[in-house]
């Protein structure tokens, strides 16, 4: 049985299709274990998948080595398999806002092979919703977002946080681009801010081998 609050998060998700709503719905319940402390590189293998790693905690050489599993969800009765990637990637922290989390998943159809890469990015900020709406790559290629929830946690000493969550679909190329190079950056746009978070290409390659395993299968 799934916490109350993330009961709730799930319910804002009516809007969305229904293989959003189950990639949504398992990137969240991933990183519903909270996060950790970042630790040293051989100590990411042993992490729990719940578990966040603050992506500044590794540094930027090490990022493309940065070890990752991934985790398969079969929906047989719909024809697809979700994959999930662990750990989870943090920026920031209730003392330095904002509070970046970012998952990496992918819905692949059983039938045809065709996978849906996504990130689940939520972004939990002090000062209001950024009202962000617009995404793209480093290299400058547009990123679809679709705003999946809203919600205020007001259970922390230092005040409320605003939490936006947001489930952006990245292109094919684009993965294939940074699983190849040195990674995905992406530069999420508001109202009047922006926000970025980054994907290191191991994490990217785990899910393009594991897309490839379940294919081949």
């Amino acid at each position: 049985m799934l916490a109350p609050r993330i009961e709730r998060k799930i319910r804002v998700t009516h809007g969305l299709s229904l293989p959003a709503r189950r990639l949504w719905a398992a990137l969240l319940i991933l990183g519903a274990a909270g996060c950790a402390e970042a630790p040293d590189r051989d100590a990411v293998r042993g992490m729990a998948p719940g578990a966040s790693l603050d992506a500044r905690g590794m540094g930027r050489g090490g990022a493309s080595e940065r070890p990752a599993s991934v985790q398969s969800q079969r929906a047989v009765d719909r024809g697809v398999t979700i994959l999930t990637v662990s750990p989870r990637l943090q920026t920031g922290s209730q003392g330095s806002l904002p509070i970046i989390v970012t998952s990496l998943g992918a819905e692949r159809q059983d039938a045809t092979g065709k996978a849906r890469t996504s990130l689940l990015v939520t972004v939990s900020n002090a000062r209001g919703y950024g009202g962000f709406s617009r995404a793209e790559s480093r290299g400058g290629g547009d990123i679809p977002v679709r705003v999946v929830g809203r919600s205020t946690d007001c259970a922390g000493i230092s005040g409320c946080l605003y939490v936006e969550t947001l489930l952006l679909a990245v292109p094919e190329e684009a993965v294939r681009q940074a699983a190849a190079g040195n990674g995905l950056r992406v530069r999420i746009d508001g109202n009047a801010s922006f926000v970025e978070t980054a994907v290191p290409a191991g994490h990217l390659r785990a899910l393009a081998d594991a897309l490839g395993t379940a294919r081949g299968g």
